[in-house]
């Protein structure tokens, strides 16, 4: 339940940075690649963060 709630988290953000990027940048840029990015670095930090708290915590 807590990766589909950051998983819709990530999608909202991706879309604020779209519509931020559309409306007021004026620049022409697909959702579904800022989808990506903002989905590459929440996996990569979901990550990071893990394996620090496995390696903090112990075996």
């Amino acid at each position: 339940m807590f990766i589909l709630r950051l998983l819709i988290a990530a999608l909202v953000v991706s879309y604020l940075i779209w519509l931020f990027n559309t409306r007021v940048m004026g620049k022409s840029v697909s959702l579904s690649k800022i989808a990506t990015w903002v989905l590459s670095a929440t996996f990569l930090i979901f990550v990071v963060l893990s394996g620090l708290s496995f390696l903090v915590e112990g075996f």
